[in-house]
């Protein structure tokens, strides 16, 4: 099968998603942006799973040209970059987070606080709602610093 035959990654809502959030490193990276308040490159390197800089470049690249995350250039210091969740990517909050509550319940090794799932469980409005403004102060404090 050439490169031509193969099915397009849009069209179908399953493949589309797949397409974007699919990679394991695209999911992480969206965690770290949406949930952890990750916005330098340097935050993404530090995470937990160890992304490989090659990788992890890669994907910020496919993150930013899906319209998941924008790309800023931090004005105190134009060699540094920043990248902060669009509306697309936050409109993805509440399936994100119903997707990890799931994993919480059938991970048995899951390092997520109880207090994480119950919340969402007991008010996922409410829990959407802290997150969009955890996300909010955090730009708001990186545009602030930045300025």
């Amino acid at each position: 099968m050439t490169q031509a035959d193969k099915k397009a990654w849009v069209g179908c809502p399953a493949r589309y998603a797949a397409g974007i959030f699919g990679d394991k490193w695209c999911f992480v990276l969206l965690r770290d942006v949406l949930l952890h308040g990750k916005r330098y490159y340097g935050e993404f390197l530090a995470s937990d799973e160890r992304i490989a800089t090659n990788v992890l470049a890669n994907r910020l690249t496919r993150l930013e040209d899906t319209g998941m995350l924008s790309r800023h250039v931090d004005p105190k210091k134009k060699s540094k970059v920043f990248y902060r969740p669009t509306q697309k990517a936050r409109a993805l909050l509440p399936a994100f987070l119903g997707m990890l509550v799931w994993s919480t319940e059938y991970d048995e090794h899951t390092e997520a606080p109880e207090s994480f799932a119950k919340a969402f469980r007991d008010d996922p409005k409410a829990t959407i709602a802290w997150y969009e403004a955890e996300i909010d102060r955090v730009d708001g404090q990186i545009m602030t610093q930045s300025a």
